[in-house]
């Protein structure tokens, strides 16, 4: 007994003793970058299972045995594992550094966000600082050739003229081809940029957005990123965020201004009067015809005008205002607000871009599980063009034909008649498109459990287009009718609630991390618009329809459509090596029939680190290295409108002055959506501590079910009915490159993008090619839009006459000689940025390049042809004037070697005209497209002048232009459609712009 007390009493002993031992660590993790605390960090006993994580405000405890060999390790999505030797102290404060190496940036995806080492899809973005200091009134000129796999081009040089994105090529051929636009999670409707008459031309989605107010952009390119959007995904998905407040809770107020002029980036040399006269009697010489001028005309003409010079604005200015406030009031709300001022001139001596715009985003922690905010944005844009734009019949084409022997104005001076257009005379009929635009983006988050969020959002995108045309008595287009004009509107509302459910866990020891989203979402777009024509004016000092006598037409009506969408997604990573993801949408959509209303969308991909595994891990050489697969589907339902697929009845159908209803709209009972899958393989790669990044895709995606006509019996009462009946293949491959070449004192950074696209129709209705309004022909086993052409075999030195390629062999060229003779696609694309700072000046010099495109001069066949666009060289139809290098290297009998066809009118004039290769050109080009140069006041003045940073810069945009495209602008297509791309109408070319600007921080 008395040996059983003595045990007992020595196990009580140590026991006490261990307890005596046990102690109590305590302390706070914070981000090394900022000073922020950390949530959710691993804190753990080394060599044993105990651990715990930190608190919403970063702090810790945990009980550690009495030794003073205790170890902690902290570990933390994004952040370099520390593991740190306690000693004898009970408190300890850690600072985590950032993981360069393991690339963990968030980056933004559909419905969240992600980190950028875990994303298995292809995506590309940029930053504010990337597009910053560019003249531009939208932000989609702004990334122009600085993203892999997104091709942007202008329709025109017009300010605030729409843009197109096309990411990896096209999927459609009538259904569109523009991406989604996602911004602060509201979707942006494609409608919004609706006119209510078809003058001019349209609005760019993003035009009533301000650039400054942008803090990234990202770009969903593949399958299993832009499936998360089922429907309305196939042509990629654009995701802007807009600035919020600083987290740190310190204020800034940030001013900015730049001004600038500008200018045409190419004019052409145009004959004379003299030149003109000469080469028109030699025409009509030419034609058996008998000369029109006499010797002493030819001398001193009448007039001699420069048409291009007159209509050319020598004082073309841009102007950019913009006040932002950013602020953490204290730890809990976040703001940002910004006043901005946009204006801009037109190249031309008429038109120009002007907008106001307001921005408020808000965030606000109620406690510590409920956050809410509100981004609140409201804009008016005002512009005036020209009614007609990327037409041979607009002023801006009309000025490179018109006769220069014929006066501007008459002796009374009224305008000249010309026998081409007066093109001041044009300019008289206006076309004023102002645009209001309110959005807000509302949200409630509430955490429900650790890792485990509740996120409720409501969008509004409202959008009120008026629109005001006048045709003056005195111009050419009102002049018949004693004046006329037009007023309407267009008001677009979108509304859109989306409430998200995610959830974010490590499980297994950190082993396994899980993400996933859950969502339900609903839209509804409601579209009413207005417009009333008038003509007979009593004055033009009344240029209003309700001052018309006459009312000529006039239309109205509302429309409007619904999706309803339930999605999920779960991404998880194993061992931070290994990832898998998936994702499924099923959308409902209002223009479908009932019985295939719902569609499905899913996606599945891959990764694997492969630099995590022990045999590459802690290389010298290779920094990080990624695989990555996935294959999805997508929908696109733009070529769908809102009722095609429903049979309607329409009143206005009057027989004998009787009012009536009749069919007007035949259904399609079978009709969906296009559909394309998307296979995608990458590559991303980081070298010597990633001083070097290289990222790589190739994909490849087939689109079923293409939205066309097919021709129906006329009996019917209709011509045609839309139905799913095509299909068409692209692949290409995505490269990005970018480079810290010097990382001292003077640092200097690369990056290079390009990319590869190809396609080809691979059915259509029975097998029949659809033809373009120019030079084009979509046909089966060709890519879309090829141009479709007679090949010219150059001049005949014998005759100076064309010579073409009679392929039938009927020693007559007809239309049956037409073959396919190029493509409008580029074989590859893309940008090069370098970008040096040594002290306190900054360079940057960004080229954009195409290569491999071909581009049809439609306004050659007018300036080069010797033939007008409506007819031959006769005493009725004179001859347009044309540049001066046709007139220089034409055919004469002492030139039989020559460039260019002799002039020539009548049937041989039309001959050598003739719609060929003669005008097909090489669209290739290497554009210098931005060069700013910079300069920060140092430290020292700054803190004299109370102030946080200025920056002064100039820069120069669209400044050197390197291209053997004889038009004004090798970027420029008539319009975005599929049959026009690459057809050049003499649409009005792109600024070269220089400005100055100063950006200070108080």
């Amino acid at each position: 007994m008395k040996k059983l007390l003595q045990s007992l009493f020595v196990l009580m002993f140590v026991a006490i003793t261990a307890i005596a031992q046990e102690r109590t660590i305590t302390g706070t993790v914070t981000s090394k970058q900022d000073g922020l605390p950390l949530p959710g960090v691993s804190v753990k006993i080394k060599g044993t299972t105990k651990g715990t994580i930190t608190l919403s405000s970063g702090k810790f405890s945990i009980a550690a045995a009495g030794s003073s060999a205790v170890s902690l390790e902290f570990s933390y999505l994004g952040y370099i594992t520390q593991t740190i030797a306690i000693g004898s102290s009970n408190s300890i404060n850690v600072a985590l550094v950032e993981d360069t190496k393991s690339l963990t940036d968030v980056v933004v995806v559909g419905y969240g966000t992600q980190s950028k080492r875990n994303v298995t899809s292809a995506r590309v973005g940029v930053t504010s600082e990337e597009i910053k200091d560019q003249p531009v009134p939208s932000v989609a000129q702004a990334l122009q050739g600085r993203m892999a796999g997104v091709q942007i081009s202008s329709g025109s040089g017009r300010p605030g003229a729409p843009i197109a994105i096309n990411i990896r090529g096209r999927s459609s051929i009538t259904a569109g081809n523009n991406p989604l636009y996602v911004v602060d999670g509201v979707i942006l409707p494609s409608n919004s940029g609706s006119t209510p008459s078809t003058a001019g031309a349209g609005i760019s989605a993003l035009a009533n957005i301000n650039p400054e107010d942008i803090l990234s952009v990202d770009v969903l390119k593949d399958a299993a990123s832009a499936a998360i959007y089922g429907s309305r995904g196939s042509n990629g998905v654009v995701i802007i965020t807009t600035k919020g407040g600083n987290k740190s809770g310190k204020s800034t107020i940030n001013v900015s201004a730049y001004t600038g002029a500008q200018s045409l980036t190419k004019t052409r040399d145009l004959l004379n009067a003299s030149e003109y006269r000469q080469m028109y009697n030699e025409a009509r010489i030419n034609a058996g015809l008998a000369t029109l001028f006499t010797q002493a005309q030819i001398d001193n003409p009448t007039a001699n005008v420069n048409w291009l010079d007159e209509i050319i604005s020598d004082n073309s200015r841009t102007n950019n205002l913009q006040l932002s406030i950013a602020s953490g009031a204290g730890e809990k709300t976040q703001f940002y607000t910004s006043l901005n001022y946009f204006d801009q001139d037109g190249a031309l001596n008429f038109g120009g871009f002007k907008r106001y715009a307001l921005r408020t985003n808000v965030t606000h922690d109620i406690n510590s599980f409920i956050k809410v905010g509100s981004n609140l944005a409201i804009s008016r844009s005002y512009r005036q063009e020209s009614p007609v734009d990327n037409s041979i019949y607009s002023p801006f084409p009309r000025a490179l034909v018109a006769r220069p022997d014929q006066p501007i104005y008459n002796a009374d001076g009224t305008f000249a008649a010309n026998d081409y257009n007066n093109p001041l005379h044009m300019f008289q009929s206006v076309n004023y498109v102002n645009l209001s635009n309110i959005f807000n983006s509302t949200f409630a988050e509430v955490k429900i459990l650790p890792g485990l969020k509740f996120r409720s959002a409501v969008g509004i995108d409202y959008t009120y287009v008026d629109q005001r045309t006048y045709n003056p008595i005195t111009s050419l287009s009102g002049q018949g009718s004693n004046g006329s004009g037009s007023s309407g509107y267009v008001q677009t509302e979108n509304y859109l609630t989306t409430q998200t459910l995610s959830y974010n866990k490590n499980l297994f020891d950190n082993r396994l991390n899980i993400d996933g989203t859950a969502v339900y979402e609903f839209q509804w777009n409601n579209q009413s618009n207005n417009r009333v024509d008038g003509s007979n004016f009593p004055s033009d000092l009344t240029p209003y329809v309700t001052s018309a006598a006459q009312i000529t037409g006039g239309t109205a009506s509302l429309t409007y459509f619904k999706i309803e969408s339930m999605l999920a997604r779960l991404n998880m990573a194993w061992e931070g090596k290994y990832l898998l993801g998936g994702s499924i949408r099923r959308d409902g959509s209002s223009k479908i029939p009932a019985k295939g209303r719902y569609g499905y969308f899913p996606s599945v991909s891959g990764g694997w680190i492969i630099s995590e595994e022990d045999f590459l891990k802690n290389n010298n050489t290779i920094s990080f290295l990624k695989l990555r697969s996935s294959y999805g589907s997508t929908g696109n339902q733009e070529g769908i409108g809102n009722f095609t697929s429903r049979r309607l009845i329409g009143g206005g159908f009057n027989y004998n002055d009787t009012p009536g209803f009749a069919l007007s709209t035949i259904g399609s009972p079978d009709l969906k959506w296009e559909t394309t899958n998307q296979f995608d393989l990458g590559l991303e790669l980081g070298l010597f501590n990633n001083r070097i990044d290289i990222s790589a895709d190739y994909f490849n995606k087939k689109t079923k079910d293409l939205l066309l006509n097919r021709p129906i019996p006329s009996t019917t009462g209709f011509n045609t009915i839309l139905e799913n009946i095509g299909s068409l293949e692209g692949h290409g491959f995505d490269f990005q490159i970018s480079s810290k070449n010097f990382v001292g004192a003077f640092k200097w950074n690369t990056s290079l993008n390009l990319s590869t696209y190809n396609n080809k129709v691979t059915s259509l209705y029975n097998d029949q090619p659809i033809d373009g309004s120019f030079a084009t022909r979509t046909a089966v086993g060709q890519p879309l839009g090829a141009f479709f052409l007679i090949k010219s075999l150059g001049v005949d030195r014998n005759t100076g006459d064309m010579l073409y390629e009679d392929i039938n062999g009927t020693n007559t060229i007809t239309g049956d000689d037409r073959q396919f003779l190029g493509n409008p696609l580029p074989k590859f694309y893309g940008g090069i940025t370098n970008n040096f700072s040594y002290k306190g000046f900054d360079l940057s010099v960004f080229f954009q390049y195409s290569y491999g495109n071909d581009i049809y001069n439609l306004g050659a066949e007018g300036t080069g042809g010797w033939a007008s666009l409506g007819g031959v060289v006769s005493a009725t139809a004179p001859a347009t004037n044309v540049i001066r290098d046709v007139y220089e290297n034409r055919w004469t009998p002492s030139n039989m070697d020559s460039k260019y066809p002799r002039a020539v009118g009548g049937v041989r004039g039309t001959y050598n005209t003739q719609r060929s290769s003669r005008f097909l050109e090489d669209g290739s080009y290497l554009r210098l497209k931005n060069i700013t140069l910079g300069y920060n006041l140092p430290k020292s003045v700054l803190t004299k002048l109370h102030l946080s940073n200025v920056r002064l810069y100039a820069t120069g945009y669209n400044v050197l232009t390197f291209t053997k495209y004889t038009g004004f602008d090798p970027e420029v297509s008539s319009d975005f459609t599929v049959g026009n791309t690459g057809v050049d109408q003499g649409s009005i070319p792109q600024f070269k712009t220089y400005t100055f600007g100063i950006n200070i921080g108080l």
